[in-house]
């Protein structure tokens, strides 16, 4: 999950912030390599020599370093509001490759590239951060800045968790008072397709996968991934308890009550987490002959 964008309301945080840091720098790297384990991979779009790849909204910045390393003839850029620096992201430990680089960038802003710049964009989970209204002009950008032919993958999830028991069926709710806060759609997934197509991308496919959260499946690999993902669900619910808590007005023992009742129903109720990968093409142009 990103650092949250200050919304209009009149608490302009969702996060807590020191709960957010420690959330970013120990979950979010748990959630990059189950999510590479789970998807086969750090890209899903097949890539030509490409020459230079951007990632908006990189975060810890571990899928730059790693994209950097497997096309080292490419210039990787990681564009964050708070670029990732060693301490902040974990990465203090390897070495970061000549070929990439970290920059400041708000995706809620014009993106401060020219046109026809880089050949793959690819963004991952920003449903925290991008109100519904600024979707169709991020993706206009993302088009501007591509070249022709050039590739763009979003990696989002579902914000509302599927196969909710009773208490879960409330945290959906509270999800969706804080979303309609800050103008966040939680079924905004379902219309990143028609935005793509409007701005004039073409063979967009979506790709759909269900991680188990929680120990309940009987396979170990995917009873790993829920174990994990579990953990992530643990460390989120710390983060937005300090919003919960004066936005709801609920109190502390309520909260941290139900949040313990919610992960006991991700085992009772198998709970899953939905994402999913949307890729598409700019298209090249054409030259009409007379």
């Amino acid at each position: 999950m990103k650092k949250q964008q200050q919304p209009s309301s009149q608490n302009t945080w969702i996060y807590e912030y020191g709960k957010e840091k420690e959330y970013n720098r120990c979950v979010s790297i748990d959630c990059h390599y189950v999510l590479k384990q789970v998807f086969g991979g750090n890209e899903h779009v097949a890539l030509k020599n490409p020459r230079d790849i951007l990632e908006c909204a990189c975060g810890t910045g571990l899928w730059t370093l790693e994209i950097a390393q497997a096309y080292p003839q490419s210039r990787v850029v990681g564009m964050d509001i708070v670029p990732p620096t060693n301490e902040q992201s974990g990465l203090s430990h390897r070495s970061i490759p000549s070929n990439a680089s970290y920059t400041y960038g708000d995706i809620l802003a014009p993106l401060k590239y020219g046109d026809e710049q880089f050949d793959y964009i690819y963004q991952r989970d920003v449903a925290h951060i991008v109100p519904m209204h600024k979707w169709p002009s991020l993706i206009a950008e993302f088009y501007r800045i591509l070249r022709f032919g050039g590739q763009l993958e979003l990696v989002e999830y579902d914000l509302l968790f599927t196969n909710p028991g009773p208490v879960l069926a409330l945290v959906n709710e509270w999800y969706r008072i804080a979303a309609n806060t800050i103008g966040i759609d939680p079924d905004y997934v379902e219309s990143l397709p028609d935005f793509l197509a409007a701005a004039g991308f073409g063979s967009i496919e979506v790709k759909v996968y269900h991680i188990p959260i929680g120990e309940w499946p009987s396979d170990p690999v995917q009873r790993q991934f829920g174990f994990l993902y579990k953990e992530q669900m643990k460390a989120l619910f710390q983060s937005m308890k300090r919003w919960w808590l004066s936005e709801l007005h609920v109190s502390e023992e309520e909260y941290d009550h139900v949040c313990a009742q919610a992960l006991d129903e991700f085992e009772e109720y198998h709970g899953m987490a939905k994402w999913k990968i949307l890729t598409a093409t700019k298209k090249i142009k054409t030259v009409s002959r007379a």
